[in-house]
């Protein structure tokens, strides 16, 4: 198992632990950064969010949701640094502080997202809505150039970047009605992937995750079924994911005032013993 330096940790496991503040997260040649740990509701996290650092630079970012702003500039991280950034899916906690993000800089932008239904746009469509020379936000039209790159949900996993040493590949994660997707991010022998947000009910995310060093989940559904569980994974079946997929670390995310989270994590450990940790906004995590 390679090394893997983080902030906070639930389970005694062979890696070797060490705090780091926030703005340096930096430092590391590939680390993920927490920007929102939280969900929908207001619990003092900020919502759906992350940051890969590579050679010292602010590579990729995952999901935008509300207070990724904030957390993105206190990490200092850079939009000009970004070589993409990816969309999971348009519920408004996982996309809707982008304009924030972007005002008032400028520059080239790659943004990654989902195919569209008749619910909810296309990656494309999401950005004319937003910057295009109609769309809400349109001061921002000739600030940026943006390349969209969509990936079909009911397709294959797909390599959406490959270059500078980072490959990052996408699948369809099943989400309820909602089009979304999950990520893979490597560079060289090292990976970090991310469930989104999904019911974890298609075995292709097992092999598309499979000897991940972290893999980061959103421990947003009830073990006892309550809420919608067509939209969130039961903590059981999150277990049994990271067994069968064997990834080197466990994180947990997206965390919600609206589950029962001691008894889910009960029923968590109940399946899984292995290397696991509870996200907090800012945590900062590097595999080396």
């Amino acid at each position: 198992m390679k090394n893997i330096l983080f902030l906070v940790t639930l389970i005694a496991s062979p890696v070797f632990a060490q705090e780091e503040e926030a703005d340096s997260c930096g430092a590391n040649d590939f680390a993920l950064q927490i920007l929102g740990s939280g969900g929908p509701f207001g619990n003092g996290r900020a919502s759906a969010g992350y940051l890969l650092w590579v050679d010292g630079q602010s590579r990729i970012m995952i999901d935008a949701g509300g207070g990724t702003f904030a957390h993105f500039h206190e990490a200092g991280a850079n939009i000009a640094d970004l070589q993409l950034l990816a969309i999971s899916h348009f519920h408004p906690d996982h996309s809707a502080e982008l304009p924030a993000l972007l005002w008032p800089r400028n520059g080239p932008l790659t943004v990654v997202g989902p195919s569209g239904d008749k619910a909810f746009p296309s990656v494309a469509e999401f950005i004319d809505g937003l910057f295009g020379v109609d769309g809400v936000f349109r001061v921002l039209n000739d600030r940026f150039q943006f390349e969209t790159i969509e990936v079909d949900i009911n397709g294959d996993a797909k390599e959406i970047l490959n270059e500078r040493a980072v490959v990052v590949k996408s699948i369809g994660v099943p989400h309820g009605d909602v089009p979304a997707l999950g990520f893979r991010v490597e560079v060289g022998d090292r990976s970090i992937a991310f469930s989104s947000d999904q019911n974890g009910t298609d075995p292709r995310f097992i092999e598309f995750v499979k000897d991940a060093d972290l893999l980061v989940v959103h421990f947003a559904g009830n073990e006892d079924g309550t809420g919608r569980a067509d939209l969130h994974a039961k903590p059981s079946v999150w277990g049994k994911i990271a067994n069968e997929a064997e990834v080197g670390r466990l994180i947990l995310s997206h965390l919600s005032i609206n589950q029962n989270f001691e008894s889910n994590l009960v029923a968590l450990k109940a399946v899984y013993s292995g290397p696991l940790t509870i996200a907090e906004d800012l945590m900062c995590m590097s595999v080396e």
